[in-house]
């Protein structure tokens, strides 16, 4: 049974959103040779399948209460939003571009933004697989898992000329972890948790290492096998951390940084500010700040003091 909230796993989410604005960034990613890059890789795409453990392991108690078409409804409005609001910010990009190649883009997963509409594919997905038990659940989310997989590898080796948006999307990156979620959330325990998160971290090391070599930093590797021992077991070892209770809407700023931080990526450099570490640093302190101002005046407006959780 999925339990309280706990405090730690929303500063997580915003250490997860700041890896998403690293990223983005590409900050130091032409000076810090191929096992850096290899490393960086690793650590920093831990952010998507912890984002959706996360969010599978509260959609436990969402899909307990009968609420799956509000919350999904509420990831698919937030995408048409967004993606109207870059569609704006970026427009004399986008009105030099072929339609056909943005409405394709809007439909398979626009910008950064797919993982909303990812997000909420694969809680359709898990909605359903759900009513086959924990066994349909694991079943369902290894087939989809090994889909992904393959897609990939196929790409990378040449095998194939797959588009990422066919294997980066809901149903085969995103389902698996929110599977993982629910599990956890449901009761399944993992042993060894932080032997199984240095294993894992060293298994995704060494295959990007590989790919790396083989293929240089284009493209790097989007869903390294060592994840789906890593992230899960970095969610549980975060979750036995005790960590200071707070006002601060953390989990709101997390994913404000997420859908913000490449406006202020893209729109610093149109007023003359080319420094990537000021651009990775605005990045997530606007967005932060910005989450932060709207909440207080929501609670200023209606008179409610914010409680500070427990920790």
């Amino acid at each position: 049974m999925v339990r309280d909230r706990n405090i730690s796993v929303d500063y997580l989410r915003v250490l997860l959103a700041c890896f998403v604005v690293l990223g983005h960034s590409g900050f130091a990613r032409d000076s810090i040779g191929m096992t850096g890059l290899a490393l960086g890789n690793s650590i920093l795409r831990v952010a998507v399948p912890l984002f959706t453990i996360i969010a599978g392991y509260f959609l436990a108690s969402t899909l307990r209460k009968g609420r799956l078409s509000p919350w999904v409804g509420q990831l698919l409005w937030m995408y048409a939003l967004w993606s109207g609001i870059y569609l704006l910010f970026l427009w004399p990009y986008f009105s030099a571009r072929p339609l056909g190649d943005t409405l394709r883009e809007l439909v398979l997963g626009f910008m950064h933004l797919w993982f909303l509409q990812g997000a909420a594919i694969a809680g359709i997905m898990l909605g359903a697989f759900r009513s086959f038990g924990r066994g349909g659940v694991i079943v369902s989310a290894l087939v989809f898992a090994g889909l992904g997989l393959g897609l990939q590898y196929a790409g990378m080796s040449g095998l194939s000329n797959v588009p990422i948006e066919h294997y980066r999307n809901g149903p085969m990156y995103l389902y698996p972890f929110m599977a993982m979620g629910w599990l956890i959330a449901d009761g399944v325990r993992m042993r060894f948790t932080l032997l199984a998160a240095i294993a894992g971290l060293a298994l995704t090391v060494a295959e990007n290492i590989f790919w790396i070599s083989r293929l240089g930093d284009d493209p790097l590797l989007e869903i390294p096998l060592g994840h789906f021992l890593l992230c899960p077991a970095l969610f549980l070892m975060v979750q036995r951390i005790r960590m200071p209770a707070t006002a601060l809407p953390l989990g709101a700023a997390a994913a404000g940084i997420y859908v913000m931080h490449v406006i202020v990526l893209q729109g610093l450099p149109l007023i003359g500010i080319d420094n990537l570490l000021v651009a990775v640093i605005a990045g997530i302190t606007l967005p932060f700040m910005l989450v932060c101002l709207r909440h207080s005046q929501i609670f200023k407006r209606s008179g409610i003091r914010p409680e500070i959780p427990a920790g």
